[in-house]
């Protein structure tokens, strides 16, 4: 039988530039996905997407994630890119 504790087993964080350290709050919210893929797009380069997500938030400690995030999210654009070559070759011949 499974039991529900409401009390944490762990200090709460003290400040909110703290959280994206939690596994909870990992990864880019929806609509700034969008936007970086924009950025992506544009070729720019994944520093100064950084310091523009970090001028948006005032702060770079306030981005609620990683650089290594948006180099994550960078990956799987130019893999998602790749396949799609690969498949609009294959079906235009």
């Amino acid at each position: 039988m499974k039991q529900f504790i409401a009390d944490h087993n762990h200090s709460l964080v003290d400040k909110p530039s703290l959280a994206k350290f939690l596994r909870s709050h990992a990864g880019i919210p929806k609509e700034e996905v969008q936007f970086l893929t924009l950025l992506h797009d544009c070729d720019l380069e994944m520093s100064r997407m950084m310091q523009l997500m970090s001028e948006l938030y005032g702060f770079a400690h306030s981005i609620p994630y990683h650089e290594k995030h948006v180099s994550k999210l960078r990956a799987g654009i130019r893999a998602h890119a790749v396949r799609s070559d690969m498949s609009e070759t294959i079906l235009l011949q």
